[in-house]
């Protein structure tokens, strides 16, 4: 699944997938990308990320299903999004990047 979302767009910096408890399954980074966290701080935010999905999921009944969480930073942009009830995507990309990269994502997820 990694591969294929990677491939879905060039302007993708990183991809994990974790469980809802925040350990990490796999991890892709594009050739020639730095990431700017460490792995304490990458760990730091998946568990961040993982527990804002569970209270979100708390909300579900009265806001239906969460498809996905947008932040932008000074230095990029996050997208967190479940997988089924178990397991959770993080990406990132440019800040620069126009919003068009969504819609490669969710194809590049419905042919895995």
């Amino acid at each position: 699944m990694l591969n294929s979302v990677m491939k879905s767009d060039d302007r993708i910096r990183y991809a994990t997938v974790c469980d809802m408890e925040g350990q990490v399954l796999g991890t892709k980074i594009r050739e020639g990308i730095k990431p700017l966290l460490n792995d304490e701080e990458h760990r730091e935010a998946l568990i961040y990320a993982v527990n804002s999905m569970k209270v979100r999921e708390k909300l579900s009944a009265k806001l239906g299903k969460n498809q996905y969480v947008f932040a932008v930073y000074d230095n990029l942009c996050r997208l967190t999004m479940p997988i089924g009830n178990k397991y959770m995507l993080l990406l990132t990309w440019g800040p620069e990047t126009t919003l068009d990269i969504f819609n490669n994502i969710r194809n590049a997820l419905k042919q895995t």
